[in-house]
């Protein structure tokens, strides 16, 4: 396949990090046209900012991997930059022709599924709700601005959102909330041009509070970092309460822009941990009440034991449920235990740098206290750049932060190491092979 072929070319000259962000959003096949290569894009605000990041780097591959005589076709045009939009050109449009006002996506909730009242929680997470709730109070001088909730996937952070958003819509009106996650707000500014966007800033900013979920999702969509700078600027200077949620804390997403996550910070962080086993219990024992489940109390304390992550517990009483409906009779105790022996509960770790030192390490025979060292020992100093390289290219780690997971190394020292292990990789095929096989061991070591 073009698209797979092309890929890898770009991955002995590029980070992982990088190709998912200006690559792999592409759709590249042959062209029409003889002697061509049809790239579209997902939608045009993509394409205006491939044209700085990625557009150059693209041509430039296609000619070597392909044939210099090869020229690149786009089905979807890439945005040049618009007139500023005014009110005498916008009022010269015939009436017939002009667009009709884009509605701003908000998730209400109409009904009282999320709220603070059924958001079930402990001493330990008292704090973060005790802060949902002061920002809900929808004050107009907000005293924590932004509020910054995170914790990790299954902790309750959409839940909390969305019971902020749903006190305030009481209080103020569904039309004062803008609540969305960073996929909604791509969807909004699928046309990239200069003036679409500013006009869809003006139409978010009218908004009174500005709901964010998923803030660590802009890693896939980078192009969004400077608009929501904007965006966070004109809601901070005009004294409107902003939330976002994220999963873990803002410094292990290392891909926001220094000038976002300081905005970010200015605010309070408020840390949800993830649910005990009494949640849990008083969880399902609520929701088998609510579908009319019969367990014993030894049922449910095995179901809370052997799924710690809410959501899956979520998924097996939802499966619980659904059989009793389409069986239409009560849960055998056979029954019971083959729906949650057939329910995956296994959760692969996630890949880190250790990992990657601890891999790259056991292959050289050395200990990875060695490769955080300063010892410029050649066995060690390969080991360390192939580290650095692997840790670049897996994780997509800036730079910076590659120099403080080896040990405080500057940047500059990170950089040529990187660079160093691409040239071999290109030059001597044994260390292509090399470099393969550990990126298996690393991705294996998780599992």
């Amino acid at each position: 396949m073009l698209k797979n072929g092309l890929r890898s070319f770009l991955e002995q000259r590029y980070p992982e990090k990088e190709l998912r962000n200006w690559f792999d959003p592409l759709t590249i096949r042959y062209g029409d046209v003889e002697k061509s290569v049809s790239v579209a894009f997902p939608h045009a605000f993509f394409g205006s900012w491939f044209t700085t990041h990625g557009k150059a780097a693209l041509e430039q591959a296609v000619r070597e991997y392909i044939s210099p005589e090869v020229v690149v076709l786009y089905d979807t045009p890439i945005t040049e930059p618009a007139p500023a939009v005014t009110e005498k050109t916008h009022a010269a449009r015939p009436a017939d022709t002009q667009e009709k006002p884009t509605p701003i996506v908000s998730r209400a909730v109409s009904n009282n599924q999320f709220t603070f009242d059924t958001f079930l929680h402990n001493a330990k997470n008292v704090f973060p709700v005790a802060s949902a709730k002061e920002v809900a109070k929808a004050e107009i001088s907000p005293k924590y601005n932004p509020l910054v909730i995170a914790g990790p996937s299954g902790s309750g952070k959409t839940h909390l959102l969305r019971a902020i958003a749903h006190s305030i819509i009481e209080q103020r009106g569904e039309e004062s909330v803008f609540l969305g996650n960073i996929e909604d707000l791509a969807a909004l500014y699928q046309d990239g041009s200069p003036g679409a966007r500013f006009e869809m800033r003006k139409k978010i900013v009218q908004k009174n509070f500005f709901l964010l979920d998923d803030l660590q999702r802009l890693e896939d969509f980078p192009i969004l970092q400077e608009e929501l700078i904007a965006l966070f600027d004109a809601f901070h200077d005009n004294n409107k309460q902003m939330v976002f949620c994220c999963t873990d804390g803002l410094t292990a997403h290392d891909f926001l822009l220094p000038t976002l996550r300081s905005r970010l910070e200015w605010g309070l962080l408020a840390q949800l941990k993830p649910q005990d086993m009494d949640i849990r219990i008083k969880y399902a024992t609520s929701h088998l009440k609510d579908n009319q489940i019969k367990l014993t109390n030894d049922q449910i304390i095995l179901l809370c034991q052997r799924f710690d992550d809410f959501r899956l517990l979520q998924g097996v009483l939802l499966k619980l449920a659904a059989f009793k409906d389409l069986m239409n009779t009560e849960v055998s105790e056979y029954e019971f235990n083959q729906i949650i022996e057939h329910t995956d509960n296994t959760k692969s770790n996630p890949l880190t740098s250790d990992i990657i030192i601890r891999v790259v390490a056991e292959h050289y025979m050395l200990q990875a206290k060695d490769l955080l060292s300063e010892k410029r020992h050649q066995k060690i100093v390969l080991a360390r750049q192939v580290a650095m390289y692997l840790t670049r290219t897996l994780l997509g780690s800036s730079y910076p932060a590659l120099g403080r997971m080896f040990g405080g190394k500057d940047h500059s020292t990170v950089i040529y190491a990187v660079n160093k292990i691409k040239k071999f990789i290109v030059k001597n095929k044994d260390t292509k092979l090399l470099i393969n096989e550990l990126k298996e061991k690393c991705l294996t070591a998780t599992k």
